[in-house]
């Protein structure tokens, strides 16, 4: 993964080099996000029970540079972004709880001076996935061990008005989950063994977002003696 993002970051250099306007910003917003089934195993007389997870709502904050050329655009991002679900388990429900690290780096065109639409892949840094209640014992070590460093694909569609914005945009991992066994404090959820299924992960998050600063200087500009990077409506 290191590598495509290297080469993905020089493709976007290459091109913000011939860029026209560029504009700096920051963003932030809420998120949903989808994770697998949890497979209840039946225990103590107790029947198997598919629990399918409940979204809650995330956030995520980042900041952007946009590089224009006439009606195209790039945008790589750096954002940070939370993602909560959760499990109604028989006796209590179970929290998970996730975040992560990402650089997004997207490519789009406006269709009409408002609408823009964009796609691109999403580099991402994920720190521990925490579910309530699983413990570590000879049949689990804990989890869920998800994959740390992973790709994901984004859609989406921005609304600006001057500086201001709103992007409304959906996100879908590139790989798949493993199916993973977990050990849950049957005392206190009622679940013992559990079985949590593959899934691709997807959100969907809506970000407001606002120019802090745009200029129409090329790079260009940086090697000639006398330049103004000059702020532009």
């Amino acid at each position: 993964m290191k590598l495509k993002l290297l080469l993905t970051i020089s493709l976007f250099i290459f091109s913000y080099s011939f860029a026209q306007e560029y504009a700096f910003g920051v963003k932030g917003g809420i998120n949903n996000n989808k994770i697998g089934t949890l497979y209840q195993r039946a225990y103590n007389n107790e029947p198997a029970i598919n629990h399918q997870p409940n979204k809650e709502l995330g956030y995520q904050l980042g900041a952007y540079v946009t590089g224009e050329f006439g009606i195209f655009f790039v945008q790589p991002e750096f954002n940070y972004v939370t993602f909560n679900n959760n499990y109604e388990l028989p006796r209590s429900k179970a929290q998970w709880k996730t975040s992560k690290m990402e650089i997004p780096i997207l490519a789009g065109v406006r269709i009409i001076k408002p609408v823009r639409l964009y796609f691109g892949p999403s580099f991402n840094f994920y720190k521990d996935t925490e579910l309530e209640g699983v413990q570590v014992t000879s049949y689990s070590d804990g989890g869920p061990d998800l994959e740390k460093n992973t790709m994901s694909l984004n859609f989406g569609i921005m609304v600006r008005y001057n500086r201001f914005g709103l992007d409304l945009r959906y996100e879908q991992a590139t790989n798949t989950t493993e199916e993973e066994l977990l050990d849950i404090i049957y005392s206190d959820y009622g679940t013992n063994l559990a079985d949590l299924k593959p899934y691709q992960a997807s959100s969907l998050r809506l970000s407001l977002f606002i120019d802090i600063l745009r200029t129409d200087m090329k790079l260009s500009d940086l090697f000639k003696k006398k330049y103004c990077a000059c702020p532009y409506d």
